[in-house]
């Protein structure tokens, strides 16, 4: 408000009526020129004490506009953490959900449907992920469990399986696992999904370890190599 320009202008003003003052004072005498000098004096504390004002003034303008910056950045601060908590919670949210969905939660009777894949029709959940077998499982009865089970989410239902697309309603059966919950099976093999499958059609479970396949409509697995 008070900047190095206007201090100079009123500078400019008052030299001016001092050097008109002292010629008003040469025009007058000796006593004119004692009351200019008098008069030239108090011209130039009023100079000082304005110009004392104008830095004052300049100086409590900038320490406001500082503290003003000051608050803004806290609350964009503030602000962008808030943003980011809230989106890492949905995100928490969203990977929990799709992890129930490929795991097959029972929140009801579990489908078993088919689709087209580069190993032929195969069998999928009601999601459309595909759904594996797994070669040490015998007679109905999965033996995959903790870190297995984890890696390999068993299609689990809750009451009677249905059949949907090219799926053999008569293959469908259930078995009791060891924590209380009931596996799909389908003709005698219990049905898994695979964690890495991210999307509806892959088949990167196919061929794990050697012990993984994926299996057909009629009940028996697709022991294609992986490509």
């Amino acid at each position: 408000m008070f900047g190095p320009h206007h201090r100079a202008w009123a500078t400019g003003r008052v030299a001016a009526a001092v050097l008109a003052v002292g010629l008003l004072a040469s025009a007058c005498g000796g006593s004119g020129s004692t009351a200019a000098s008098s008069a030239g004096a108090a011209v130039s504390s009023v100079a000082s004490a304005a110009g004392s004002a104008a830095d004052a003034a300049g100086s409590k303008l900038a320490s406001a506009a500082d503290k003003a910056t000051s608050a803004a950045a806290s609350v964009a601060e503030k602000a962008t953490s808030a943003a980011g908590s809230a989106a890492s919670a949905a995100s928490s949210k969203v990977s929990s959900a799709v992890s129930s969905v490929k795991a097959g939660a029972a929140t009801g009777p579990a489908e078993v449907s088919t689709a087209s894949t580069k190993y032929g029709t195969v069998l999928v959940g009601a999601n459309g992920m595909t759904l594996y077998m797994y070669d040490p499982d015998t007679g109905g009865t999965s033996t995959c469990y903790d870190k297995c089970a984890t890696a390999w989410p068993p299609l689990l239902t809750d009451g009677a399986p249905t059949a949907a697309g090219e799926a053999n309603a008569a293959l469908l059966k259930t078995s009791p696992r060891t924590d209380g919950t009931t596996q799909v099976v389908y003709g005698t093999w219990p049905l898994y999904f695979w964690q890495k499958d991210a999307a509806p059609g892959d088949v990167t479970g196919q061929g794990v370890g050697g012990v993984w396949w994926v299996v057909g409509v009629d009940g028996q697995p697709i022991k294609t190599p992986a490509s």
